[in-house]
């Protein structure tokens, strides 16, 4: 089984080092390729002496636009990684805030598809951050095609907007790309298409099984956790829990993904005789998080919360105060 993964700068370097532990936990004989871009040389040092068997290759692709445009860029690895290693029996391709709780061998045990998606019956229903694909000529042909689209997508404002638009239920551009290329529709799993005279099977899977993106419990069916979206303020920045990342309904996957974080950091440590720390990797482990009495616990989250209010006030005052520069330095600079 091979792990790819794209990681594209160092927003995300604590989130790639917590993903490759999980694989490595999960799947201590499995491979994975991490397609790494704009990582300082001694953060991609550490990670890589943290997993010496896993394969390091780096891109060199242009980016153009705003930063988020860099999450849909993943299918360009992707597609890399298919041609790369197209005799591989099993290909897991997964976004960088995934962590891999179980064994995904079972997923291939049925030859009826080549690529497996994830769907959920939400608004939004598709999710590309997990896809599992067999090796070969019929997955390479879906991810060329895939990438050419979903870089139509990018470079076109009307349907990048379209792409980012609520109410279209798309969630995104290679998700639009995704979706428009099976022909999605709510409540069918199996799609097949014609690629390059290839056959291309496809077989949707429930998100809570493969690619559980909502916060709650984790259960004996969970097998991917994707801490996207509302997680990453939470997890990067040390923000407060919100209505849509409840503190009650998230405990649980958030207890996992920190201490799956600190496992991985002791990791980078012992193989380099270092003493990194989480403020290294860009992930918050909070002071609050590691009490072993309930009530301080309690105590020093409130106290966390209230510092994240007033710093959120501090942004919007000086959001307010850049705003009204600017406009006021307009009609002058016009006057001029």
């Amino acid at each position: 089984m091979r792990f790819v993964v794209a990681s594209y700068g160092t927003k995300h370097v604590g989130m790639l080092l917590t993903h490759l532990h999980s694989i490595a936990r999960s799947h201590p004989e499995a491979r994975a390729a991490v397609y790494w871009q704009d990582i300082p040389a001694p953060l991609i040092d550490a990670i890589r002496a943290a997993f010496p068997s896993f394969d390091f290759p780096r891109t060199e692709f242009e980016f153009h636009g705003d930063w988020i445009k860099r999450i849909s860029n993943k299918v360009r690895a992707w597609n890399r990684a298919a041609a790369e290693y197209a005799s591989e029996p099993a290909l897991c391709l997964l976004d960088v805030d995934t962590l891999v709780h179980r064994d995904l061998a079972p997923f291939f045990s049925r030859n009826d598809a080549e690529v497996i998606f994830t769907w959920k019956p939400e608004r939004t229903p598709l999710n590309t951050g997990v896809m599992l694909a067999r090796g070969g000529e019929p997955v390479c042909a879906f991810l060329r095609e895939w990438e050419k689209r979903t870089l139509e997508i990018l470079e076109t404002p009307e349907l990048y907007a379209q792409a980012n638009d609520f109410s279209r239920g798309y969630g995104g551009t290679d998700q639009m790309s995704f979706f428009q290329m099976i022909g999605y529709e709510p409540g069918r799993t199996t799609y097949e298409i014609e690629l390059a005279g290839h056959r291309v099977r496809f077989r949707g899977e429930p998100c809570a099984l493969l690619n559980e993106t909502n916060s709650r419990p984790i259960t004996a069916h969970t097998h991917v956790i994707h801490y996207k979206g509302g997680w990453q303020p939470i997890l990067i920045e040390g923000r407060r829990f919100t209505r849509n990342r409840p503190r009650a309904a998230s405990a649980e996957m958030y207890a996992l993904y920190l201490e799956s974080f600190m496992a991985a950091l002791r990791r980078v440590n012992d193989a380099t005789g270092g003493s990194w720390t989480p403020r290294d990797f860009n992930l918050h482990a909070p002071a609050w998080h590691r009490q072993t009495s309930a009530g301080a616990r309690a105590l020093l989250y409130s106290l966390h919360v209230a510092r994240d209010y007033v710093r959120s006030a501090g942004e919007m005052m000086g959001h307010a105060v850049r705003l009204a520069a600017r406009q006021w330095h307009a009609p002058h600079q016009s006057a001029k």
